[in-house]
């Protein structure tokens, strides 16, 4: 998996640390962190609980 400087643009863009992504998607700060670093991937209800969160489409935090 590849890095997803995507996701964490939109998060920083927010002024949200990956603490409060996490707490407001239902995660721990480790898996944001994971899916950041591309060593995990969210499931589907996840890509759109961050999206959401985000106020992103998934398509453009993830590769759908």
């Amino acid at each position: 998996m590849m890095t997803n400087n995507r996701l964490r643009a939109a998060r920083v863009l927010l002024g949200l640390t990956q603490l409060q992504l996490a707490e407001k998607i239902g995660k721990k700060e480790i898996e944001v962190s994971r899916f950041e670093t591309g060593r995990a991937e969210p499931d589907a209800e996840v890509k759109r609980r961050i999206a959401e969160v985000l106020q992103k489409p998934a398509f453009e935090l993830f590769d759908v």
